[in-house]
Formats: C-alpha cells, sequence, structure tokens
C-alpha cells in the first residue's frame, strides 16, 4: 500500500473480534490497523463491483492440500455445490 496521506477511523467491534484481529496481526507482522486496511483492501470488491460476477471463496483444508487426488475430489464436491447453488 502507498504511504498516502491516511484519515483516522474509528472502529467498533466485540471484544472477540478484537482478540482475533489482534492475533492475527501479529502473526502477520502487521499493526492491527495495517490488518484491516488490507482486509478492507482485498475484499471490499466483493461487495462493490463493477462487473455482472459473483465472488465464490474457498476456504481449503490444510491436510489436502498438498495431495492432488484429495484435493481434486475436494474441489469436485465443491463445483458441484455451487452449481447447484446458482442454477
Amino acid at each position: 500500500m502507498s504511504e498516502k496521506k491516511k484519515t483516522v477511523m474509528s472502529l467498533s467491534v466485540e471484544p472477540e473480534m478484537h482478540a482475533l484481529l489482534k492475533k492475527s496481526s501479529l502473526k502477520m507482522g502487521w499493526s492491527t490497523s495495517q490488518l484491516v486496511r488490507e482486509l478492507v483492501n482485498k475484499y471490499l470488491d466483493l461487495i462493490v463491483q463493477d462487473e455482472d460476477i459473483v465472488p465464490v471463496i474457498l476456504r481449503i483444508p490444510g491436510k489436502i492440500k498438498d495431495n492432488p487426488e484429495q484435493l481434486r475430489a475436494w474441489l469436485q464436491i465443491k463445483e458441484d455445490a455451487i452449481i447447484k447453488a446458482l442454477t
């Protein structure tokens, strides 16, 4: 992110969300503010879109990510479910 002048913004979150943000920012080596900025930059376009697209986010289990056969089978199940949900 470029070092443009930033506007200060206040944000209210539940204590659990605050703890998760702090834990996540420490894991990334970022400040909590930087993490929130990165998350907003990355996901805001899912809400405000210029194109007629349907975003789909998949959370792939870590235990199958290195096994092509298991990953392929898992993705096939998800593909079928996405097609069913969209048609």
